[in-house]
């Protein structure tokens, strides 16, 4: 009958998918029923089943498809053979299992990665151990020339990173994404890797393709820790990138609060313009998301008619965006009438973009007008950010 259930209208790939293995290790008790070869690959993938039992860790499964003959060193699509995925995923025993079965501890893959360097993606520490007292190789390079050192940095492998700064790895190396090893953990905000970075004598002047340099990085992904420790070894706090930003904007962009203490605290200048003269305070006011950096901004005092290139005030930028409790922070009857390079005012600019409430708000807080001033035009030039006209 149609309706009778043979294990012939198995899928056994889409079973492995699936890790239903127990019904899996039923068909390959059974194989002599099927036209099927324990080393025929997956057309979605090229996964082979042992890939999929290593995928999952499965040991029952590894040990019966090992026992068929299952070659161990197939490729799938990426390059990878059966011990690249246990080791991703850290199953030690299966890990074990496929190495007796002579499969190759430093096969490279299509990305370079060898076996020991899925293990450090995957955040297996006790695998990596292993890996290497069988004399995995630790000097390889990845097709990004990423080594072993960039991949335990960016995966807080500490004890790995302290061994191959011991063995003489070069802390200064950089992959072809232009990464050293500091870079990469001041990104992750990795402090202890840094410290240790640090000691052997990790350049901490290097920049990135921004100019930006490693206290830029830090700012940016809110590490204070990280910052504190840079300054801590003398980093200029007011060091700018290829725009003109120091740190200091970057934390005020990406909503810092704590960095953006850190680096006040540290004599960071307040006033620092990029290169379209925008401060700190102009960059906070445009960041809807960043009343909290723009009060603490405020508490240090800085100029409020800073002007960028455009001419416009900070008053003008939150104008711009519509950020009406910033425009209520940054409020002073001495600009509420100034005027940019485009003789718009604040009024002006927030009518420009559509921001009734702010219009309103101008309205009410400036009910005795002063009458305009008259703008100073200076040459304009080319400009990274925007201009507060839409």
């Amino acid at each position: 009958m149609d309706g009778d259930f043979s294990f012939m209208d198995f899928d056994l790939f889409e079973v492995a998918r699936n890790e239903c293995f127990s019904v899996l290790n039923i068909a390959l008790d059974n194989l002599d029923i099927y036209n099927f070869s324990v080393d025929t690959q997956d057309q979605r993938n090229g996964n082979t089943l042992l890939h999929y039992a290593a995928l999952s860790g499965n040991e029952e499964t590894t040990k019966k498809l090992l026992s068929l003959s299952a070659y161990a060193n197939i490729l799938n699509e990426k390059g990878e053979t059966s011990l690249h995925l246990a080791c991703l995923k850290g199953h030690m025993n299966v890990a074990k299992l496929l190495l007796g079965h002579k499969a190759k501890l430093n096969a490279v893959d299509f990305c370079g990665d060898t076996p020991l360097f899925k293990s450090v993606q995957g955040g297996n520490k006790l695998l990596t151990k292993f890996l290497i007292g069988q004399h995995a190789v630790v000097n390889n390079a990845n097709k990004v020339n990423e080594k072993l050192i960039h991949v335990a940095v960016k995966f807080d492998d500490r004890e790995l990173v302290q061994m191959l700064l011991d063995a003489d790895e070069d802390p200064n190396r950089a992959s072809n994404t232009g990464h050293t090893p500091v870079q990469l953990a001041t990104l992750h905000g990795n402090d202890e890797i840094l410290k240790l970075l640090i000691e052997k004598k990790a350049d901490l002047t290097v920049r990135d393709h921004l100019k930006r340099t490693l206290l830029h990085l830090a700012a940016k992904e809110d590490h204070p820790d990280i910052c504190r420790r840079l300054i801590s070894e003398g980093i200029d706090v007011n060091a700018q990138d290829e725009n003109g930003s120091t740190a200091l904007h970057l934390a005020a962009e990406f909503n810092a609060t704590s960095v953006v203490k850190l680096l006040l605290e540290s004599q960071a200048d307040i006033n620092k313009s990029d290169l379209d003269d925008y401060a700190p305070l102009h960059v906070a006011a445009g960041n809807r998301r960043g009343l909290k950096v723009l009060e603490i901004l405020l508490k240090s005092n800085p100029k409020l008619d800073v002007k960028t290139v455009h001419g416009d005030v900070p008053l003008h930028v939150a104008a711009a965006v519509g950020h009406t409790r910033a425009f209520v922070s940054l409020y002073s009857k001495k600009y509420i009438n100034c005027l940019n390079n485009s003789s718009l005012s604040p009024l002006q600019i927030a009518e420009e973009n559509g921001h009734i409430p702010v219009m309103q708000l101008i309205e009410q807080l400036d009910r005795n007008n002063l009458p305009p001033r008259i703008p100073v035009f200076k040459e304009l030039r080319l400009s990274k950010r925007r201009s507060m006209i839409p």
